[in-house]
C-alpha cells in the first residue's frame, strides 16, 4: 500500500514539474513578438504612391509624408483611394477627393477634384465653368486636355499630354511650388484671355 502511494506521488510530482517547465518557457516577450509579427499589414493612408519625385523609396514607388503638398492637397492624407468608373465625372456641388493611383478613360470636372498621386487617363481631361482640378503628383493624359471659361486647374507636380492642350477664354492654369513641369506633345490653342501662374518647366516648350 505504501508503495503504490509513494509512487503516486512521485508520478504527481512530475506532472506539476512538467506544467511549471512549459509555463517558464512562455516567455511573455516572445508571445508579443509573434504576435506582432501577425498582425495584417494594412497600406498607409498618411503617404501616396507615385513612380517619380522626391520621397524615400519602398517596393519601387516613391512615397511622400502627410503635409507634403499645400493649398487644398494640404490634407491630402485624408483622402481615399478612388474605387469608381472609368469615368471620373465630377457633378456640381459634389466635390470629390483621392489619394493614391488614379487609372480612368475620362475625367469631367464641374465642382472641385482633389488628387494627390499618380493620375492616367487613356482618353481626355476637361475642366468646365466652376470647375477646380487640384493634382499632386503626376498626370499622364493619353488624349487631350481642355479648360473652358472659369475652369482652373491647380498643379503642384508634373502634367504630360500626349494629345492636345486647349485654354479657353477665362481659363486659369497655376503651377505651385518649384519643381512643377508640364510636357505637351500635341498642339496648344491658348486664348489670349488665358492666366498662367507661378513657376514651372515648359519641358515642350509650348507654354511660355
Amino acid at each position: 500500500m505504501n508503495k503504490k502511494l509513494f509512487m503516486l506521488s512521485l508520478g504527481l510530482g512530475l506532472f506539476l514539474i512538467g506544467c511549471q517547465s512549459d509555463v517558464n518557457t512562455e516567455n511573455p516577450e516572445e508571445i508579443n513578438e509573434f504576435q506582432e509579427s501577425n498582425k495584417e499589414v494594412k497600406h498607409d493612408v498618411n503617404k501616396w504612391h507615385v513612380p517619380e519625385g522626391e520621397g524615400f523609396t519602398a517596393n519601387g514607388f516613391k512615397l511622400h509624408q502627410a503635409g507634403y503638398f499645400q493649398g487644398a492637397l494640404a490634407d491630402c492624407d485624408t483622402y481615399a483611394h478612388y474605387e469608381g468608373g472609368d469615368n471620373l465625372i465630377v457633378v456640381e456641388d459634389d466635390p470629390q477627393s483621392y489619394h493614391g493611383e488614379v487609372n480612368v478613360k475620362n475625367i469631367s470636372v464641374n465642382d472641385q477634384l482633389n488628387i494627390c498621386g499618380t493620375v492616367r487617363v487613356n482618353n481626355n481631361v476637361k475642366v468646365n465653368y466652376r470647375g477646380i482640378f487640384n493634382l499632386g503628383g503626376e498626370l499622364f493624359n493619353e488624349g487631350d486636355l481642355r479648360i473652358n471659361y472659369g475652369g482652373h486647374l491647380v498643379v503642384e507636380g508634373n502634367v504630360v499630354i500626349k494629345g492636345d492642350l486647349e485654354l479657353n477664354k477665362g481659363a486659369l492654369v497655376k503651377f505651385i511650388g518649384d519643381n512643377s513641369s508640364i510636357e505637351v506633345l500635341g498642339k496648344t490653342r491658348i486664348h489670349k484671355d488665358v492666366t498662367i501662374e507661378g513657376n514651372f518647366k515648359d519641358i515642350s516648350n509650348k507654354i511660355n
